[in-house]
């Protein structure tokens, strides 16, 4: 092979090498089982798919928010659910979420490779068996000691009767921990075998199922009481959870995956399950408790409402993450730890590089259209219970949180690479500083200084920073080296172009204000000024990537 091309790494190859007859064979077992080579080509495509998917589950997400607005606005109420909907899924990470996400995939596709369709399954079954014993044992402590639970999200306000109806809400809540566990699994196997559809469209069905609740909320309560529409919505979310659970597993059998549950403590697999998921504990902690500190911090600095503006904000915040880097991220990691577990390190290099380079290149632009429309954003959220204060709150807060977008969809490569490599103790350690500089900055700057919200917000941008230089230095040394101009190129690119587009963008906005008519009219002209100001954006950033060929644009356009 040309030395060029050793570089660049085997499975970035232009062309395929001549097949041998163990090549041969090979191909012959991935015809029957797709546990083979990894196949960069097909990140594109699979991402292309999880982004369409993904679109349309925003559309439902933000219809699901916008419901919520409507019902609940800014409101002691929405903080209640806000913190109570957001623990149970801390929990499952802090338990088993982390150890799930990191060292699932690999471990079962080594399984699958080396020991066959049988034994993959079997230890498939094992690990459900023991979620079934764990994740429901720990639903049931939540279910019945709700109040402590939503304690630790709340013990810096000092007043622990406001949180009564968010540990209400938790009861019904806390099954979910078990849920998204069991969807954890499902969704990894599916992942392994390159099959993304139901993993990404499954949060439809969910947001379907609480949309209808929000919108049953008005009434069921002018009928039979406040109480009972909480019930409604708490209830409906708790439903739609567990239909995103279940709606994956008719297409386990698609795969020969036909699990028996059961628990065997001496698995082989399990253990080095354990052992490769152990050091995620740490990291799980240290998220556990950063975010146990943002949300106390935002009821001291913002009584009632804090936990509220936080969670409207981030639906914008998420939106590009969920829509680049995400995806990107999910088809990546499939085809770095095939590359890892045959030690075909330059390959790795050469996708870790490339993948921070592209989630540089795409979600920096996206952080300034946020920065630039983080008003008209959240005009469309304005019915109902959220006010035009409510808005400004909101849309303050984004501008600040936009910054460490960037850093956010590079930070969860970087989680996902450190799992390919089967080494997570020096992620782990990074993650305790990251978290450190972010509770310290949230307390000093947040609460003691008393620069508020925004000081929470730039708190990300202190933990993602930390956490993203550790670890990129950590991977340099450990690969030998990485491709820092292909990253500078990304990053550079992005800021260039993406500037020009937040321009263009803010350009029309202003024009539309003053030649057709203000914001605030109705969300249907705030939606409308969106659409027709971030097509422009999105028109001189990436026509104009197109049209350079960028080499960030062009891997994702590759179709083979």
């Amino acid at each position: 092979m040309p030395q060029e091309e050793l570089k660049r790494g085997a499975h970035f190859a232009k062309e395929s090498a001549p097949q041998t007859p163990s090549s041969e064979a090979s191909s012959s077992r991935d015809d029957t089982d797709d546990m083979g080579s990894s196949d960069y080509s097909t990140v594109g495509r699979s991402a292309g798919l999880m982004t369409i998917l993904t679109i349309v589950s925003r559309v439902t997400g933000f219809i699901r928010t916008w419901a919520m607005a409507a019902a609940i606005g800014m409101s002691l109420l929405s903080s209640s659910y806000q913190v109570a909907n957001n623990l149970p899924n801390m929990l499952y990470e802090l338990v088993m979420g982390g150890m799930l996400v990191t060292a699932f995939l690999p471990v079962y596709m080594g399984v699958r490779r080396e020991q066959g369709r049988e034994a993959s399954n079997e230890y498939v079954g094992n690990l459900l068996g023991i979620l079934l014993l764990v994740l429901g044992g720990i639903s049931l402590l939540g279910t019945v000691f709700a109040p402590g639970f939503i304690w630790t999200q709340s013990f810096l306000s000092g007043d622990g009767g406001s949180m009564d109806t968010a540990a209400f809400m938790f009861r019904f809540f806390a099954i979910q921990i078990l849920f998204y566990g069991l969807g954890s699994v499902f969704s990894g196997v599916l992942n392994a075998h390159r099959d993304y559809f139901w993993s990404t469209f499954a949060p439809v069905l969910n947001n379907v199922i609480v949309i209808a609740s929000f919108m049953g909320f008005a009434p069921v309560s002018a009928q039979f009481g406040e109480r009972a529409g909480i019930i409604l919505i708490a209830a409906g979310t708790t439903l739609g959870v567990f239909v995103q659970m279940a709606c994956q597993i008719p297409a386990l059998g698609k795969h020969g995956v036909h699990p028996h549950i059961h628990i065997d403590f001496k698995d082989p697999a399990l253990r080095q399950t354990i052992a490769l998921g152990i050091p995620t504990l740490l990291a799980t902690v240290c998220m556990f408790v950063s975010t146990s500190i943002t949300n106390a911090a935002a009821l001291v600095v913002q009584p009632e409402t804090g936990p509220s503006v936080i969670a409207y904000a981030r639906l914008w915040y998420t939106l590009p993450y969920a829509l680049i880097a995400a995806s990107l991220s999910t088809a990546l990691y499939t085809e770095l730890s095939h590359d890892a577990q045959e030690k075909d390190y330059d390959s790795v290099r050469t996708g870790i590089s490339r993948g921070v380079a592209q989630m540089l290149f795409f979600l920096i632009p996206f952080a300034l259209y946020l920065i630039v429309f983080a008003r008209p954003l959240n005009m469309i959220y304005c019915a109902g219970k959220f006010d035009e204060s409510g808005v400004t709150l909101v849309s303050e807060y984004l501008v600040y949180l936009a910054l460490s977008l960037p850093l956010y969809g590079v930070v969860v490569l970087m989680q996902k690479s450190f799992s390919a490599l089967l080494d997570m103790k020096p992620y782990s350690r990074y993650c305790l500083y990251s978290a450190i500089g972010q509770a310290g900055s949230v307390l000093l700057f947040g609460v003691v200084l008393g620069f508020g919200m925004p000081a929470i917000a730039l708190s990300y941008v202190v933990d993602y920073v930390i956490l993203v230089g550790c670890s990129l230095w950590w991977l340099r040394r450990r690969l030998h080296g990485l491709q820092v101009k292909s990253i500078l190129h990304g990053g550079f690119f992005g800021l260039l172009l993406g500037g020009l587009g937040a321009a263009a963008g803010a350009g029309v906005m202003w024009a539309l204000e003053h030649f057709v008519g203000a914001l605030g009219g109705s969300i249907l002209i705030s939606l409308g000024y969106v659409c027709v100001a971030g097509v422009v954006s999105l028109a001189v950033t990436f026509g104009l990537a197109v049209v350079l060929k960028m080499p960030e644009v062009s891997a994702l356009l590759r179709r083979k």
